[in-house]
Parts: structure tokens; sequence; C-alpha cells
């Protein structure tokens, strides 16, 4: 399984298990609030799983693995430069993020045609950064089996 695909698996696993996050897609035209993140612990690293709800019953999953709130440069910032995790990637300029994540990795989850995650491998992820002192440690993470989807599947544009 591709890297960044494994950290996407162990999120989605994670956010299902505290029932945060839904594998069924809503019915028809019900508005829905699914946007959401958790902070949890993935392969033995802190992490953030973000969703957004980003139509016809996909959503829209980012992990940023190795994750340290309080290096953040625009934890605390005020208005909209506080960092909200509503975007596939954090705040921050990218060359602050050897500071406080080791890797982020973002894909589509479908839940209305067959639960699975985007896309092929590396293909349909996006979003990605991976610091050099996270690559073998990342690489090592045994590939996890996702919990009532697959985690790979059709690309829908």
């Amino acid at each position: 399984m591709d890297d960044y695909r494994k950290l996407l698996v162990l999120g989605v696993n994670e956010a299902v298990r505290q029932g945060r996050l839904s594998l069924v897609a809503p019915e028809g035209d019900a508005p829905t609030d699914e946007d959401g993140h958790i902070f949890t612990e993935l392969a033995g690293y802190p992490s953030v799983v973000i969703w957004n709800s980003i139509s016809v019953g996909e959503l829209r999953v980012s992990v940023w693995w190795n994750y340290d709130h309080s290096k953040h440069p625009q934890a605390e910032s005020p208005g909209n430069a506080r960092e909200r995790f509503a975007l596939s990637r954090p705040l921050a300029k990218k060359i602050h993020y050897p500071k406080f994540v080791g890797a982020t990795a973002s894909a589509w989850l479908e839940r209305k045609t067959g639960t699975h995650l985007q896309g092929h491998g590396k293909k349909n992820i996006f979003d990605t950064y991976l610091r050099t002192d996270m690559r073998e440690k990342l690489r090592a993470i045994p590939d996890p089996k996702p919990q009532g989807y697959k985690a790979e599947g059709q690309f829908f544009m």
C-alpha cells in the first residue's frame, strides 16, 4: 500500500471507530454538517484527522501525522489566521511545516456508489508532505486494514 494511503486508512479507521465519521452517505438532498476533526494517535504519533463534506456524499479526508499543535506558528493567531482544521493542509507556509508536522496527505472518501478512498496507490492523493526524518518511519507502518470500506477505488471527477 502507498505510504500516504496508509495514513489515510489509519485516519479514517480511527474517526469511524470514535463514531465521528460515517461511512454512509446522507440520503438525497439532505443537508449535511459533516465537517470535523479529531486529535488522535496514529502509528505511535500524535495526529489530526480532518474531514469535510464536498458534495454528493463524498468527504475530503486529511491526515496530519506527527503533529504538534503547540509548535504550529498559527495555533493561537487571531481571526482567520488561526488554524481551524478546515483545509486539507495546515495554514502555515510550507517552510514552517518541519517544525510541527511530519507528514500530510488528503484524499476523497466515496460513500454513495461503494465506500472507498478514491484512486489507486499514490494516484489521487493530494496535499502531501513528508519530513525527511519521518520517511522510514512511515514506510515501516504495516499496511492497515480498512474497517468497512476499501482502501482504493474508482476516482470520480
